[in-house]
């Protein structure tokens, strides 16, 4: 996987992001986790960073996946945070630690640590159990890295994982997830430009059709390298395979093309489009 060196003003963070990134940094060296950026950094640091496009909705919230073996490790990193870095514990979300009152800090545990329905569950008050699908399918199918300023190198989800994890939060919670569709939206608007070099160089079967748009290719492309990822997981691949199945086969029923539609000022048949090739390109056409 590549790395790729970027500064502070390309991630349009608070100004004492940085010290909570060495803070974090610490805490998983300490105890050997290694981790990769989800959410709204990664999705920033492949469009506004790497590609310069310009910037779409701020999330403040950062979010990490942290690769734990076991229980008692997560608690002792979270200890360690707390008791030795300054972090405040959340009172609503144990997976939650804040920087200096003002920044939230998601410290998402995968691997060992779930089980066998990738649950990870804890003890305590507030939110004590998470939904961890896909983390470690994305973590296992290889990372990009990116240096940042010099001092910090971390690893951070790919395009195709992000729009994984995006479709499976919609899923778990559309009434409130409506974000994640414009954000794979988005994604998928400038995929072509961002993914440039690899379509070229390893889809080329997918050119030579007049009526095949630069758009649809980079649809068709996403479904192919979202379906490398699930395919390392069974259950991952059919909830996946049934989702994208459900909102494409008939267009009066596909609730994601309709909200897609809705937020591009399309018609809900333009919208399923590209949302059809993802789901060719998924079942690997």
């Amino acid at each position: 996987m590549s790395t790729y060196r970027i500064n502070f003003k390309q991630l349009r963070q608070r100004p004492d992001f940085l010290e909570m990134l060495a803070a974090l940094e610490r805490g998983f060296a300490a105890f050997h986790v290694d981790f990769y950026l989800v959410g709204a950094i990664a999705r920033d640091i492949w469009m506004t960073a790497i590609n310069k496009i310009p910037p779409i909705r701020i999330t403040r919230d950062i979010d990490f996946a942290v690769f734990i073996e076991d229980k008692g490790t997560y608690e002792s990193l979270k200890r360690y945070l707390i008791e030795i870095e300054h972090f405040q514990p959340s009172k609503e979300n144990n997976f939650v630690l804040l920087w200096q009152g003002r920044m939230q800090v998601d410290l998402l545990p995968f691997g060992n640590i779930e089980d066998k329905n990738a649950k990870v569950s804890l003890e305590g008050t507030g939110l004590t159990s998470l939904n961890m699908p896909g983390f470690k399918e994305i973590y296992e199918s290889g990372l990009p890295e990116a240096e940042l300023e010099g001092e910090h190198r971390f690893k951070f989800c790919t395009l195709p994982g992000i729009v994984i994890l995006k479709l499976i939060a919609w899923e778990d919670r559309p009434e409130i997830r409506r974000d994640d569709l414009k954000d794979i939206l988005t994604i998928l608007s400038h995929f072509f430009e961002m993914y440039t070099d690899q379509i070229y160089k390893l889809h080329s079967d997918l050119f030579g059709n007049d009526d095949f748009g630069l758009d649809l290719i980079a649809a068709r492309v996403m479904g192919r390298e979202m379906n490398k990822i699930a395919s390392r997981n069974e259950k991952l691949h059919g909830r996946l395979s049934h989702l994208l199945e459900k909102n494409t086969m008939d267009v009066s029923k596909s609730q994601i093309a309709k909200i897609m539609a809705n937020m591009s000022d399309t018609t809900v048949e333009e919208s399923l489009r590209p949302l059809s090739e993802m789901w060719l390109g998924f079942q690997g056409d």
